[in-house]
């Protein structure tokens, strides 16, 4: 089943909410803001140039967003319109999934099958130039849009890389990004294998689909790749868990004021309590990836196999102004369900797993290969079990 993706969308768990009509003032902070409307005054009156009051506004929301934290920032209104039609549909980009970290541009994941990921991108690269254009001296939404244009166009990007002394130059050619955020296949005679690009609209339904599926096939176990999967939807990281959990809470998340709002599984799935499950996730498996992951592992539904995630941890909610631009703004701390906040350090898997880079050129995957080596020998535990259960 193949839908459309926004690849160079944040990691984020995204709550998109009403518009904003008034902000509250507080007394306390009026000097402030008398201070800024007279620095305005100062600008527009004694600058050297001509500066557009949209532009010094503009300005002043973009820091003010930056200050709070680097998930949170402004978008205009053609950059918020844009990105909307990504999260639709089609438009010209490498297909890499960023954010900022320690004040740098890193990649978070290149998405499966797009010139980002033929290039050689990986998650934790830090890229340093666009085009020639510092990333240090541009918002992160610039970043994006200089990475978008035209399909069949080139951007050159410079890259840092953890393992490497010296920076890489990456030339890549654009295309029309279309990926599908649900794939499915048997991958031996009883062994199903589902891979999850994002967590968008509906995904938790495609997974139920998908798994049904496979196991009319003869699946007796699923692998469940996440790895490269940047986040997406909070409610749809709830339904995929509730593929695979019957009951209790898939995670907490607490807001300004130690407010605290638990989501449990949500029982309008069917869970499949019993299918033995493996997660594959590495340094690109953020936000709602990282839900699942928590969840999965802190139930002992199932085995996590590859590397430590990304360490997102917090939630933000994409807000649109009343001029058609918008905001998206850190709101949320999220927890497991042992109550374990992961941020900056990431969820750990049960069995490490190095990706064998050399051999994923040529088209090997030893991650998911040992992944189907262990559902096999979970198969055959899990019939033993059984039998003795039924005094066979």
């Amino acid at each position: 089943m193949k839908k459309k993706i926004l690849v160079l969308l944040l990691a984020s768990l995204l709550i998109f909410t009403a518009v904003i009509t008034g902000t509250a003032q507080d007394t306390d902070d009026y000097d402030k803001t008398n201070a800024f409307q007279d620095v305005i005054f100062l600008i527009k009156n004694y600058y050297v140039e001509d500066v557009e009051l949209d532009t010094l506004l503009e300005g002043a929301i973009d820091g003010m967003l930056n200050k709070v934290d680097r998930f949170s920032y402004y978008m205009d209104a053609e950059e918020y319109e844009e990105m909307q039609i990504e999260y639709e549909g089609h438009y010209g980009g490498v297909g890499i999934v960023i954010t900022t970290r320690d004040n740098k541009l890193t990649v978070v994941s290149p998405i499966k099958g797009t010139p980002g990921e033929r290039a050689g991108l990986r998650a934790g690269d830090i890229i340093t130039t666009i085009d020639g254009v510092k990333t240090g001296e541009i918002s992160q939404m610039k970043a994006v849009d200089l990475m978008r244009g035209e399909p069949g166009t080139d951007v050159v990007l410079t890259v840092e890389r953890s393992d490497m002394d010296q920076e890489l130059e990456v030339k890549i050619t654009r295309e029309d990004i279309e990926v599908p955020y649900v794939e499915s296949e048997m991958k031996s005679e009883n062994i199903g294998y589902i891979s999850l690009a994002q967590f968008v609209e509906n995904v938790g339904t495609d997974i139920e689909t998908e798994l049904n599926k496979l196991k009319e096939q003869g699946a007796e176990g699923v692998i469940l790749d996440l790895r490269n999967n940047p986040g997406g939807l909070l409610s749809e990281a709830v339904n995929v868990v509730s593929n695979f959990i019957s009951e209790g809470q898939v995670v907490s998340i607490r807001q300004r004021g130690n407010i605290e709002r638990v989501l449990n599984v949500n029982k309008e799935f069917k869970a499949d309590t019993e299918i033995p499950v493996i997660v594959l996730i590495n340094k690109g498996s953020a936000s709602a990836s990282e839900i699942v992951a928590g969840a999965i592992k802190d139930y002992g539904r199932g085995k996590l196999m590859g590397t430590t995630t990304f360490g997102k941890g917090v939630v933000q909610s994409v807000v649109p102004l009343a001029d058609g631009s918008a905001v998206s703004i850190t709101t949320a701390r999220y927890y497991t369900p042992d109550g374990n906040y992961i941020h900056e350090k990431g969820i750990k898997p049960d069995i490490e797993v190095e990706l064998d880079a050399e051999a994923a050129q040529n088209g090997e995957d030893n991650q998911l290969n040992k992944a189907v080596d262990m559902m096999k020998s979970f198969i055959i535990t899990d019939e033993v079990q059984r039998k003795k259960a039924a005094g066979e």
